[in-house]
């Protein structure tokens, strides 16, 4: 796996942090995940066992993608759900935190070194991305970011996941993915809009 495809896949990341529309985070995230798809099915050239798994990645891409895509068409906001942290000062901390945790966390011993870097920092974006935004659409793609970031190492390891592993960890995405949209759309149908703050009103 060459750098430059790991530093794209962090340059989307990092997009995702600092843009304000939730459309243009998804095509970001959807962006990401068809690069990561892209590659598994380039590796499977001469090793059609691994096969199922990049199909299962690709699927997974094109799934998400629409099943975000229908909950943001369902649920237009009436104006955009402010985070309540500037973009720049989210692009502060997600630097700051590409800079600090990953100097923290041990080599993980396989695969290529500028990979594993970058698998980290899209964990750490991940977190970044759900922790600053308040929108629920946002949260969701904070999460796949950061199992893009566990894709990622995956392809970047000399011996491929078992199929049954990466299918598995799919299917759960894809099922966090459709109860997290289910949960925005109710957000939205019972306060008018997916900003997570309105949870606050709710009492026992």
């Amino acid at each position: 796996m060459t750098s430059l495809i790991a530093t794209v896949c962090v340059a989307l990341g990092l997009g995702v942090v600092v843009v304000r529309r939730r459309s243009v985070a998804l095509t970001l995230v959807t962006a990401q995940s068809l690069l990561l798809a892209s590659v598994a099915l380039w590796r499977t050239s001469g090793h059609l066992e691994l096969l199922p798994a990049a199909g299962g990645l690709l699927l997974r891409a094109v799934a998400i993608a629409t099943i975000l895509g229908i909950g943001i068409a369902r649920t237009r906001e009436s104006q955009p759900v402010r985070a309540g942290i500037e973009p720049m000062a989210r692009a502060v901390i997600a630097l700051a935190a590409l800079l600090a945790i990953p100097a923290l966390v041990p080599s993980l011993g396989f695969g290529d070194q500028n990979a594993q870097r970058a698998a980290i920092a899209l964990g750490v974006l991940g977190i970044v991305i759900a922790l600053t935004r308040r929108a629920t659409i946002l949260q969701i793609l904070g999460i796949i970011v950061a199992e893009n970031g566990a894709t990622l190492a995956a392809l970047s390891a000399s011996n491929a996941v078992p199929d049954v592993i990466g299918l598995g960890v799919i299917f759960d995405l894809l099922l966090i993915a459709v109860v997290a949209s289910a949960f925005h759309t109710r957000i939205f149908g019972q306060f008018g809009s997916g900003d997570t703050a309105h949870l606050r009103e709710l009492h026992d």
